[in-house]
């Protein structure tokens, strides 16, 4: 049985692992919006093709699942900005599916969106 000092050690390593895997940049190839996203350290930019512009932090979770990624959001639109998107994030080789709540919701999404969801979003993205 793991203790939780080891749990946390677990925890720890398995996000840096993710992490690791995230760097880069990430262009979108499904989904109801074209974006692309940039992952540096523990700082993102999203760019939407509609100009919307989102930058900030993330910490990862990836004990939970689906995966679980907080984004902190330092600059964006003023109704996001100052606000955490919880989001839930897959990533297979050099693809990565995203779906984060809406800013501020203190809801996590359980599971990925079906393709028609026209709601809530979720993005596909290919390594670039």
């Amino acid at each position: 049985m793991l203790l939780l000092d080891d749990r946390e050690r677990v925890r720890e390593e398995t996000a840096r692992m993710d992490k690791e895997r995230l760097q880069g940049r990430w262009i979108s190839v499904g989904g109801r919006r074209a974006a692309e996203l940039q992952i540096d350290g523990d700082r993102y930019v999203v760019r939407f093709r509609n100009g919307d512009l989102y930058t900030g932090t993330l910490t990862l979770d990836p004990t939970h699942r689906p995966t679980e990624m907080d984004m902190w959001i330092e600059e964006g639109p003023e109704h996001h900005r100052g606000k955490m998107a919880l989001a839930i994030y897959h990533i297979d080789g050099d693809h990565l599916i995203w779906s984060p709540a809406e800013p501020g919701c203190e809801v996590r999404f359980q599971a990925f969106p079906p393709d028609d969801d026209l709601e809530h979003l979720c993005l596909i993205f290919r390594r670039s």
